[in-house]
């Protein structure tokens, strides 16, 4: 009889997708608060909008819609870039898609601040937008 192979071992074993061995970088410190009191000063005369995070937005499977864009090539790569080196500095993004939810709802926050007087927008509903792209 002739004797079992012996099994050949991957390179990967022992690395995890979620916690880069090369290339990491670590995470900046936050800069002391003592910096600028001045310019925090017309920042807290206007009303701030809600925060509205990732987790909130994600807190329960099943209650998010998807949602599209088109990019660049070039803006889909440096979008890329961007996720993993924030995910390589340790910052809390499960996916892709948590990263520019996160970018859009900051986003949202200043608009609601500077055209809705720092309210919440009101909902629209899916099909309120025209799909494709407007006629000219």
């Amino acid at each position: 009889m002739s004797k079992k192979p012996e099994r050949r071992r991957s390179q990967l074993s022992g690395l995890s997708p979620v916690a880069p061995t090369s290339g990491r970088v670590e995470p900046e410190k936050p800069a002391p608060e003592s910096a600028a009191p001045a310019a925090a000063a017309p920042a807290a005369a206007a009303p701030a909008a809600p925060k509205r995070t990732v987790a909130a937005a994600s807190s329960k499977p099943g209650t998010r819609t998807k949602m599209g864009y088109y990019a660049a090539p070039e803006d889909s790569e440096r979008i890329r870039a961007a996720f993993i080196a924030a995910r390589n500095a340790g910052r809390p993004y499960r996916s892709l898609s948590d990263f520019q939810l996160e970018a859009i709802l900051d986003q949202v926050v200043r608009l609601e601040a500077e055209l809705n007087g720092g309210r919440p927008f009101e909902g629209a509903p899916a099909h309120s937008l025209s799909p494709g792209r407007p006629m000219e």
